[in-house]
């Protein structure tokens, strides 16, 4: 695996900074499923984000929020969290899903990513990018620039299976409808989420969660984080900018058109992150409460160990609240 460069903090060698945390989105994911099925999905995002932020500053890392939910009032970009001695750039969504678990639907995950500052692609200041995920074993094997029947084609030769064997992540939004029209047509079964992109892309890059892609439009600072994750997964992406005017347009200028690898949007050699279920899903096992105790899964991933981790942790509650 390659080596950080001279100058650039790196881990401990025999620290994995995934274990540090896995205590944030335990905590953000154990505040907010508090709230599961209650109507409200502004205090979800609050909860999460007070939790998540005071684990942060307790017990990890000092860093920068960099990217993370675009106008969130409580990790917003630019913030400064003041945790140990090692220095990294966060990207962070204490809550994705927070209409999921208001409603008490299912998907809903706590997510921080850390890289070495700098390690995450400085790109034009708009919203959205198109992308297109696929698992380890379709590596080469997918190109933005081809048609979807092509690229599900190559996937499912990939995975020795056939097209119609294959089941594609897609985000519910109306600018998604022509997509989901070509994936069907290439005779590929959909799941359709309400929220997730970046759960959606981790799904479509982790064996056995029953998603052999993830394609579509999603926001940029999602798009980054889960490009994080699937060079920790050893996962396919290519991302292009997509811009919604003439402003955007104008804002990409020669990058118009340009495909974006994994290791294009996330350059740096360092990298963390880790995901706990809030509600559950083909990713993670929701939170479950029980006499006493409440109970997370997290998948925790780090490139510079080279380990995935899945972890089941039991916190015992002693009659108070999450």
């Amino acid at each position: 695996m390659e080596q950080p460069k001279r100058g650039i903090p790196s881990f401990e060698a025999r620290h994995e900074l995934a274990f540090e945390l896995v205590h944030a989105t335990e905590a953000a994911a154990l505040a907010c499923a508090r709230l599961l099925g209650k109507g409200d999905p502004e205090r979800v995002i609050e909860v999460a984000a007070e939790a998540m932020r005071r684990v942060l500053e307790e017990s990890g890392p000092s860093g920068t929020v960099v990217l993370g939910p675009r106008g969130d009032p409580y990790l917003s970009h630019g913030t400064l969290l003041s945790g140990g001695d090692a220095r990294v750039d966060f990207g962070l969504f204490p809550i994705e899903g927070a209409s999921q678990v208001a409603r008490g639907s299912t998907n809903a995950v706590s997510i921080v990513a850390a890289v070495e500052p700098g390690g995450f692609a400085q790109l034009p200041s708009i919203r959205y990018v198109e992308k297109i995920v696929a698992g380890p074993a379709a590596r080469g094997g997918i190109d933005l620039d081809d048609t979807i029947a092509d690229n599900l084609r190559r996937i499912a030769f990939a995975r020795d299976a056939r097209v119609q064997d294959l089941t594609v992540a897609i985000l519910d939004r109306p600018r998604h409808q022509d997509l989901m029209a070509e994936v069907s047509a290439a005779g590929a079964r959909i799941l359709t989420l309400e929220e997730g992109d970046i759960a959606g892309a981790v799904m479509a890059a982790v064996p056995g969660s029953g998603i052999d892609a993830a394609i579509g439009i999603g926001g940029v600072d999602a798009t980054l984080i889960a490009a994080c994750a699937i060079r920790c997964l050893g996962g396919e992406l290519q991302a292009r900018l997509w811009p919604r005017n003439e402003e955007e347009r104008l804002l990409i200028g020669d990058a118009a058109g340009h495909v974006y690898s994994a290791a294009d949007l996330v350059p740096g050699t360092d990298l963390s992150v880790v995901l706990t279920g809030i509600t559950g899903g083909p990713l993670l096992p929701g939170v479950m409460f029980g006499s006493g105790y409440a109970e997370t899964a997290s998948l925790l991933m780090s490139s510079r160990r080279a380990t995935i981790r899945r972890l089941t942790t039991r916190h015992h509650t002693l009659g108070d609240s999450c």
